[in-house]
């Protein structure tokens, strides 16, 4: 009976080991002899496929053909058990994992006449222990791994650890975690109950110091696991770290930077619609608000609103939204519309994707320097103006020295021609002196002869007085030669004196023309020394004239560079303006009606305005500007600043 009964349980455990487990039997020699439908389902055959082969049928040839096969089936021969996970081939190719144990059957004398084999499919925890151990080896590979006991013995520690502090595994293997952080942290309420949060099984992750074997900071990214045992109970913990000392590094020098910038700089932080997130004190002083008053405003808030609807602004925005860096000098409106200029830069903030989820603006505050600039440019263009007109005196003194140099001369010929027909003169007297005494002495020589004639007349006569009437006739032709020779005589007398007249007067003549002569020499003296100087004054004239046109360009080019120093100001980038330097004219309706027209200069201009320079004459805020060769502009005006205004074509 009780035979009976253990027949009956063993069929009955054989029964329910057939329902759970893949059951194959195999002669001594490994042919197979029956298998039940769980292991012919798990391994794709019927049972006529198998029955009669060898179990090599399940394994790769490489291990049917290995002496391991061999041993491992003459194992089974001697009636030695055998039980482990082995790996099998199905009918279609695949690879299964199966916990086997294989179990010889044993006849009355003991002696094996057949094996028995169990197996239960393990494939999907196989697959899944393969993974597991592959992420560990993985992790094992690429971190810094370290076990502890419960209260913190070090257990183990792999050799990116051991590499990241410096030690070797026999330094650290049974010693305390303490090892690695200070020891005033260890000592710390706070280090203690850290243990105690472990060893209850809690997880702690984050970024700790610690401290290497050489005394360096050595910062990792860690988390601290407990690993529970089957019944839930935590037994180790097992640290996986990453030095991120490098990181930490840059991420301090980054934060002192930006921090450095928020103390010297003014910051403020915009959406990416514009809205405002922060301003740090910087900022709000230089523009005069609380934070307050600006915390959730457009940036619209600060400029002007004809710009705020412009399509530059638009694109401003657009540039920034789309992740473009904008650096510039811009003009900007504080509380109460007080005018701020900042070099700032607009800078994107992207996310771990690339995308701009912030703005933050970093600004100097350069209202003064700008507000020197506008004043040096003024300066440098009245100095431009004076500059021109001395230029222009310049050119015209430099004409008219011209102009008498060449009056002189010509004065310096006339002179000298003057000089040449003063000698003429005199040498024309000195021939008349000459002539006047050649005629002297044909004078003297005609008196003479009538002197000769008067006695010889005078002896006629004696001798027709010693004729007698013989010689009566004779007395009388006597007595009119006589009268003859005394005519004679009177005649040369008057001749003499009218010579002698006449040799004074050219006497006079000849010295009134030597004096003339020197006097015209004194003057040619003076008109060449005049020419000469004229000369040199006129060359001198050139000279100051062309630097002074150089001078006049040097300040042109002085103001212009200062006038376009890029300020960054967004309409000016999309407008830029041209200098002109031309004169103009504005004109405005008055009060008793008509109009009045003003002089004007315009110093430059631009597609939507102008800035003109007017002096000492007050004009509206309205009024229409005249540049010849085009239509005549209207004008409004929105900035003055001394003579000059900056006006918007309307």
């Amino acid at each position: 009976m009780l035979a009976f009964r253990g027949r009956s349980g063993a069929n009955a455990q054989l029964e329910a080991l057939h329902r759970s487990q893949a059951v194959i039997t195999f002669a001594l020699d490994g042919t197979i002899e029956e298998a039940n439908a769980n292991f012919l389902d798990l391994m794709g055959y019927r049972l006529d496929e198998v029955r009669g082969r060898h179990h090599r049928m399940f394994v790769a040839p490489t291990e049917a053909a290995a002496p391991a096969y061999e041993a491992f089936w003459q194992t089974l021969r001697q009636g030695a058990f055998q039980a482990a996970e082995y790996r099998r081939i199905t009918k279609d190719r695949r690879e299964v994992w199966i916990r086997a144990t294989y179990n010889p059957v044993l006849d009355a004398r003991g002696r094996p006449v057949r094996i028995v084999k169990f197996a239960l499919d393990v494939t999907a925890e196989r697959l899944a222990s393969a993974e597991s151990a592959g992420q560990i080896a993985a992790i094992d590979r690429s971190q810094a791994v370290i076990q502890f006991d419960l209260d913190g013995t070090i257990r183990h520690a792999n050799a990116n650890f051991l590499g990241a502090l410096g030690y070797e595994l026999a330094e650290v293997q049974g010693r305390h975690h303490s090892l690695f952080v200070d020891p005033a942290e260890a000592a710390s309420p706070e280090y203690r109950d850290f243990w105690q949060a472990l060893a209850r099984g809690e997880y702690r992750a984050g970024e700790f110091k610690r401290r290497a074997r050489d005394g360096r900071d050595v910062w990792i990214q860690a988390s601290y696991n407990p690993i529970l045992d089957l019944a839930g109970r935590p037994f180790k913990v097992v640290k996986y770290a990453s030095d991120v000392t490098a990181a930490k590094v840059v991420a301090a020098d980054m934060a002192g930077q930006v921090e450095a910038a928020r103390r010297s700089q003014a910051v403020i932080e915009f959406a990416m619609d514009g809205t405002v997130l922060d301003a740090n004190a910087n900022f709000l002083s230089a523009m005069g608000y609380t934070l307050a008053e600006v915390a959730g405003r457009h940036h619209s808030l600060f400029v002007t609103p004809d710009y705020a609807r412009s399509a530059a602004y638009a694109a401003f925005w657009e540039g920034l939204r789309e992740g473009r860096f904008n650096s510039a000098a811009y003009q900007r409106l504080g509380k109460g519309g007080r005018e701020v200029w900042i070099q700032a830069s607009y800078n994107p903030v992207l996310d771990a994707s690339g995308r701009p989820v912030k703005v933050v603006k970093y600004a100097f505050d350069i209202t003064q320097s700008m507000t020197l600039r506008s004043s040096a440019l003024a300066m440098a263009e009245q100095t431009l103006g004076r500059v021109r007109g001395v230029a222009a005196a310049s050119e015209e003194m430099h004409r008219t020295s011209s102009e008498i140099a060449g009056q002189m001369d010509r004065s310096n010929r006339a002179v000298g021609e003057i000089q040449e027909r003063m000698e003429a003169a005199g040498r024309l007297s000195e021939r008349l002196g000459a002539a006047a005494a050649a005629m002297n002495g044909v004078v003297e020589a005609i008196t003479g002869i009538a002197d000769q004639i008067n006695l010889l007349a005078l002896n006629a006569t004696i001798e027709a007085a010693r004729a007698g009437a013989a010689g009566r006739g004779f007395a009388v032709v006597a007595t009119e030669v006589k009268g003859l020779a005394e005519q004679a005589r009177a005649a040369t007398s008057r001749i003499t004196g009218e010579i002698g007249a006449m040799q004074a007067v050219s006497r006079e003549v000849g010295e009134a023309l030597s004096s003339t002569a020197s006097v015209v020499d004194t003057v040619q003296g003076f008109i060449t020394q005049t020419v000469a100087a004229s000369t040199q004054q006129r060359a001198t004239t050139g000279q100051v004239s062309a630097d002074m046109q150089a001078t006049a360009e040097t300040v042109a080019s002085f103001a212009e560079k200062l006038d376009s120093w890029s300020v960054g100001l967004e309409e000016r980038r999309s407008n830029g303006r041209v200098r002109s330097l031309t004169p103009v004219r504005v004109t405005f309706a008055i009060e008793r009606g008509g109009e009045r027209s003003v002089a004007a200069l315009l110093l430059n201009r631009s597609k939507t305005g102008a800035k003109l320079s007017i002096e000492d004459r007050p004009v509206p805020d309205r009024f229409t500007l005249h540049i010849d060769g085009e239509a005549p502009r209207a004008c409004e005006v929105v900035r003055r600043s001394g003579g000059e205004l900056g006006v918007r074509f309307v």
